[in-house]
Order: C-alpha cells, then structure tokens, then sequence
C-alpha cells in the first residue's frame, strides 16, 4: 500500500521568500526544453528510493505530465540552471480545480541536492501558480519521499493524508 500525503498552502495570504539561490537561476522553462526536463526529473526520482517500487508508472506519469506542460505556448514548468546546463524542474498544472498543482513536485539532480534549490523550485512554483490566479496550491508525494519530508512542509503548508492515486489518471 503507497502511503500519499496532500501538502495545501493557502496562496493569497502566502509571504514567499524571492525565490533566489546563487550561483542557480530559478526561471520559467522554454519551449524546446521539454527532452531536457525530462531527463532531468527521471533522474532526479531515480535517484530518490521512495519512489524506486514504482519507477515505471512514474515514468509514464512523467512522460504524460511533461507533455501537458509543454503543449502550451508559455510551458507550466520552472527549470533551475546551474549554467546552461538544466538541474532541477517543478511541473505545474494552473487549473484550479486540480487535485495536484505540483504535478512533479520540485525536483534536483542527485549532485545539486542540499543547496536550497528545492526550496527556490517550490517558491517560483508557488509564486507562478498565485500570478496565475490561484488562490490554493496542492503538492501530492510520497510520505516517505525526500519532497515531503524536506521540502513541502516550508512555507506554512497543511498536510492531509491523500487517499487517491496521483499517477492514476495518465491516460486521459
């Protein structure tokens, strides 16, 4: 049994830091970025043993997910660059209504953990869903995962047990 965890933070009375993490830049991905961005949150998760039983439904709910946040002019993902070179992603669904804002939750190349770089990907991550008029954002992970335990509880978030299958959905 995967134990979910729902993360809530309330964006219209939320005091974020400017998401700021030198020598790393924290901006909203590009078109042409989606291989990239990719790569970089299958390794990211591969790296992470929380979610190792389930790599295979991870990638496919990767693969999904990056291609809704690529399908759009201006795509929904904030990268982090070390250089040119992409190190870190957080994908993002703006609907309102969506059961999970934070569709990948902010991710970082293995070597570049431990720097603040998770902690700037959720601010502009939570900075981008508000500037797109939410006033609620949701982040589903693993309980065990190093976003739930590290990452998700900064900023005044909520925490509720979420009963669902977040990687469910993939096929529509």
């Amino acid at each position: 049994m995967i134990s979910w965890i729902c993360f809530e933070w309330e964006l219209a009375s939320l005091e974020l830091p400017v998401p700021s993490v030198p020598p790393f830049v924290l901006r909203a991905a590009e078109r042409g970025q989606e291989e990239t961005t990719l790569k970089v949150l299958l390794s990211a998760f591969a790296m992470d043993t929380a979610w190792g039983d389930i790599s295979r439904r991870l990638e496919e709910g990767m693969v999904h997910y990056v291609k809704q946040a690529f399908d759009k002019p201006d795509p929904s993902c904030i990268v982090a660059l070390h250089g040119q070179r992409v190190i870190g992603a957080s994908l993002l669904d703006s609907n309102p209504d969506a059961e999970n804002h934070l569709l990948s939750g902010p991710m970082i190349l293995h070597e570049y953990r431990n720097r603040g770089v998770g902690s700037g990907l959720l601010a502009a991550s939570l900075i981008f869903l508000r500037d797109k008029g939410l006033t609620k954002a949701r982040g589903v992970t693993r309980a065990n995962s190093t976003v739930s335990r590290f990452v998700y509880p900064k900023f005044s978030s909520v925490q509720t047990p979420y009963n669902q299958d977040p990687l469910q959905p993939v096929g529509h």
